[in-house]
């Protein structure tokens, strides 16, 4: 919406102030949840198949690093993070997909309508996925920095750019996309991305050659701010679709 129509708007509904307001809430008589107990609530909100199909993603970590023979050829150590990059994508198709499920099927008005905001209930849940990636992530860094010829920070870097990538454009096609039809194109990106290390394996002693690093930095930068941007359009849409709600109910 127009900002200066949605001034307008606020200007010419705005009502006075309620008098008394908080005395008269306290006196009512309704289930009274804190914010601690709101956060830990939306646990339950979160499909189990999301943490199944996370634990699976760990497994086939640990499998790559671990099953496969160790090998003297530094090369051939790199195969793993290939492989297990390439597994990262789908992980933050769950995420995505997830964290906008309210609005796919429909739930957005009736979470308005809630105490905390549509807003805060997309934070808290994008809060307990990300804490949820960010371990199985660590596990995934933990198993490849065992048999990994690189640094720490120089695997995690290999490691995030597709997840980050992905990350960022699920957001943007759930954004720009209403409806089912977003989470089918969410699909086909991770799919894409996940697939191009495939198409670039042949490449791969080049590409994670340390000339490259500061590519893979760049690409790593521009993945992050695309995810910091496109949560905050998605917050403002939620905010803008409260708004309109709000209008239309005074």
């Amino acid at each position: 919406m127009n900002r200066k129509l949605k001034n307008a708007l606020r200007s010419a509904f705005e009502v006075p102030e309620p008098v008394d307001k908080k005395r008269f809430l306290e006196s009512l008589r309704y289930p009274k949840i804190t914010r601690r107990n709101f956060f830990l609530s939306q646990l339950g909100y979160i499909r189990k198949r999301i943490w199944a199909l996370s634990v699976l993603i760990v497994l086939a970590g640990w499998a790559v690093a671990f099953l496969s023979p160790l090998s003297a050829n530094w090369h051939i150590e790199e195969e793993k993070i290939w492989i297990i990059s390439a597994l990262l994508p789908f992980l933050a198709l769950l995420t995505a997909t997830e964290i906008y499920r309210s609005a796919a099927y429909r739930m957005a008005e009736l979470e308005i309508s809630c105490r905390f905001s549509l807003p805060q209930i997309i934070i808290a849940r994008a809060a307990i996925l990300g804490g949820g990636n960010f371990l199985v992530l660590a596990m995934l860094l933990t198993f490849i920095s065992r048999v990994s010829p690189y640094g720490l920070l120089q695997a995690a870097t290999y490691l995030l750019v597709p997840y980050l990538i992905t990350c960022g454009v699920c957001l943007l096609i759930l954004n720009k996309v209403h409806g089912k039809e977003s989470i089918y194109g969410c699909a086909v990106a991770a799919c894409f991305v996940s697939m191009t290390n495939v198409i670039f394996s042949t490449t791969m002693q080049i590409l994670y050659s340390n000339a490259f690093l500061i590519y893979w930095l760049l690409v790593f930068a521009a993945g992050a701010l695309l995810v910091g941007i496109q949560i905050r359009c998605l917050l403002k849409q939620t905010e803008d679709r409260t708004c309109n709600n709000l209008l239309l109910t005074e």
